[in-house]
């Protein structure tokens, strides 16, 4: 509704790196839950007018011979593309470091962070005028800052794929991702509004990092990136569950309809059985695994500033409802499959029932035999031949 409106950004088809085509838009986007229509028009007003300060601070000065506008500057539209963007991508169910750092494929300039949880890269590709920043977690997943899309498949390729021995474990059959563009405006806090993420602090290069040997405490920009970088790659794993459950879903929505039509159990009870070890396996990654969706990561325990902005972009993500979504649908399957195994064991002891009849009548039939109550073929036929 608010990409109809023009007050949001259209979303553009991501690239699948592992197949190395454009996907269809991740259908997340479509399972949102609606903000109050006023909430929704007062965060894309504040992330537009925003936007057009960048803009206007951007803008070449006016000159005493050039007229004025007749418009303020800040009325100038601002595209999205004129932001850069932090994107995040989800392609494994998680990173082997010790791998990685022996391959050699890793800039020099790389730095551990959060107790070796996390590889930064301050700048990628080392040899361009414009390059980026990346965040590796060991959770499967990298996000990367101010980097184009050619660049972004470029860091896969050449970090995270190439090589013979992988680093990724678990590989996903198809990428989770995420993005949002952000803004440096030093006179704004640093926060999310709405769809666009406003760094309240200039990067500075010669700002302090941490050595790689002590994986110290980063500075406060660099917090803050981080943060806002976990939550982008909690949202693309989150994605990379929804997908796997869409396939579930359609995998079982014939199976109603089929036992309806026959009145009879449509699988086996080997494929209903695999197919609950599926489902469990999901909810199992969803909400007990270490990486779970659940819990806020152990680092924000003792670092208010972070949780505040981890927080503040699940919520933009809708991390919650997603997940609750995710649950309540893993619920239906659950007891879908719970039916379909109870009438798989009714009809077992149906069978048996019948078997234990059968057998009861053949006792019954041999007692009568063999205590002459009925007489046997052979009995009836020496009667015959006496006669």
């Amino acid at each position: 509704m608010l990409e109809r409106g023009g007050l949001l950004p259209a979303t553009s088809a991501p690239f699948d790196f592992v197949s190395r085509q454009a996907r269809m838009p991740s259908a997340y986007t479509f399972r949102r839950t609606r903000l109050p229509v006023s909430k929704a028009k007062a965060l894309a007003q504040e992330s537009r007018a925003l936007r057009e300060q960048v803009a206007s601070d951007s803008a070449p000065p006016w000159t005493e011979a050039e007229p004025r506008p007749t418009l303020p500057l800040t009325s100038t539209h601002v595209t999205s593309g004129e932001l850069p963007e932090v994107a995040a991508f989800a392609t494994a169910q998680s990173y082997n470091f010790d791998v990685l750092l022996s391959s050699g494929r890793l800039p020099l300039n790389w730095i551990w962070l959060e107790d070796r949880e996390v590889i930064y890269i301050p700048s990628w590709p080392a040899t361009y005028t414009s390059s980026g920043s990346v965040f590796l977690f060991r959770s499967g997943c990298y996000v990367t800052w101010g980097m184009s899309s050619e660049q972004n498949t470029a860091f896969y390729r050449d970090v995270i794929a190439g090589g013979d021995v992988p680093v990724e474990e678990a590989r996903h059959e198809a990428v989770g991702d995420e993005a949002m563009e952000y803004v440096h405006i030093p006179t704004e806090a640093t926060r999310v509004v709405g769809d666009l993420i406003v760094l309240g602090q200039r990067r500075d290069d010669k700002e302090q990092r941490p050595s790689r040997a002590s994986s110290a405490v980063p500075s406060l920009t660099l917090q803050a990136r981080l943060a806002f970088s976990q939550g982008l790659a909690a949202s693309a794993r989150l994605s990379v569950e929804e997908s796997l459950l869409q396939h579930y879903l359609e995998s079982v929505a014939p199976i109603p309809a089929r036992l309806e039509a026959s009145g009879k159990v449509p699988l086996p009870r080997k494929d209903v059985i695999r197919k609950l070890g599926t489902l469990l396996h999901i909810r199992q990654r969803l909400n007990l695994g270490r990486d779970n969706f659940i819990d806020d990561p152990e680092l924000y325990w003792e670092n208010s500033h972070m949780e505040t902005l981890y927080r503040s972009i699940c919520s933009a993500l809708d991390m919650k409802p997603r997940t609750e979504a995710l649950n309540a649908k893993l619920n239906h399957c659950e007891h879908l499959l719970e039916v379909l195994r109870a009438l798989l064991t009714e009809q077992s002891s149906h069978h048996m029932e019948l078997i234990i009849i059968y057998l009861i009548a053949f006792e019954v039939g041999m007692a009568l035999v063999t205590h002459e109550y009925l007489p046997t073929p052979l009995a009836v036929w020496r009667l015959i031949v006496a006669e």
